[in-house]
């Protein structure tokens, strides 16, 4: 594994890993991970697409993990959708596959939403923050609004509850037990997620990438319908998939195996430039 600094266009230094390395490469993936967390939560992950012959790679989204920027916090979704960019920019990416979590899916559904997508050849977003399970009161919003202009970088937990992660609670042990997840949000972050979650799915009939959009039926963090919804809007090249009995996080559940499968023989469907 290698390991390299990316630099963001305001000057954070954003933490990359190449899981293997394969000479010529025919096709490349990248993971983007969720709130609070970080890219070594995909160990598994990344082990399960290097055995079907993808070059991995992942990276710590500003704020997160070993990358640099004050926890939890976002200028704004253009901010981690240019991050992005440049972690690709970094890479050969002429056959390029991309995987988002949650937050990680939000950024990566605004990405194919508004920026030049002819590298990429087909994403899976899974659990994707889009709508959250439990809406924002009009109180919370008008006050992130309020604080986002008085001081964006103004922090709140993020309640979220380690036992709504996965059905198996070692998940939800190691999850509280690694230093590098954390539980913060800015204002700043919260006001132009939430927000850029509803437009992904106001705007999804602009995706023109084959989507694969997965959730688990069982999820209170972020809401399955917000993911049919977008699948609804994106139309033929979307396919949609919701898992029974599942949390959360699907490929830290019982049907990760499944899931994973799954995800190998839609990806293998498509085509790729030899």
């Amino acid at each position: 594994m290698q390991a390299y600094d990316v630099e963001s266009d305001d000057g954070l230094s954003l933490k990359v890993q190449k899981w293997n390395e394969i000479q010529a490469p025919t096709r490349s993936l990248i993971i983007i991970h969720g709130l609070g967390e970080h890219q070594d939560r995909y160990k598994h992950v990344a082990a399960h697409f290097i055995k079907d012959g993808y070059q991995v790679y992942s990276y710590d989204q500003r704020g997160h993990g070993k990358s640099e920027g004050r926890r939890g916090h976002s200028p704004g979704i253009s901010s981690n959708i240019r991050d992005l960019e440049r972690v690709i920019e970094s890479i050969p990416h002429e056959n390029l596959f991309i995987y988002g979590h949650s937050f990680g899916g939000n950024v990566l559904a605004n990405f194919l939403i508004t920026k030049d997508c002819a590298s990429l050849r087909a994403t899976v977003l899974t659990g994707s923050w889009l709508k959250l399970f439990k809406e924002p009161s009009k109180f919370d919003v008008a006050l992130a609004t309020v604080m986002n202009k008085v001081y964006p970088k103004y922090t709140q937990d993020n309640q979220l509850v380690p036992n709504t992660l996965s059905n198996i609670e070692k998940v939800a042990e190691d999850y509280v037990n690694d230093p590098l997840v954390h539980n913060q949000i800015t204002a700043g972050l919260f006001k132009s997620f939430h927000a850029s979650g509803l437009y992904a799915i106001e705007n999804a009939s602009n995706i023109s990438t084959p989507t694969l959009v997965i959730h688990g039926a069982d999820d209170i963090i972020t809401h399955p319908n917000g993911s049919k919804q977008l699948a609804e809007r994106i139309g033929e090249l979307a396919t949609l998939r919701i898992y029974e009995n599942t949390q959360h996080e699907l490929h830290n559940d019982h049907i990760v195996n499944e899931m994973l499968s799954d995800i190998s023989l839609w990806f293998a469907e498509i085509k790729v430039n030899q």
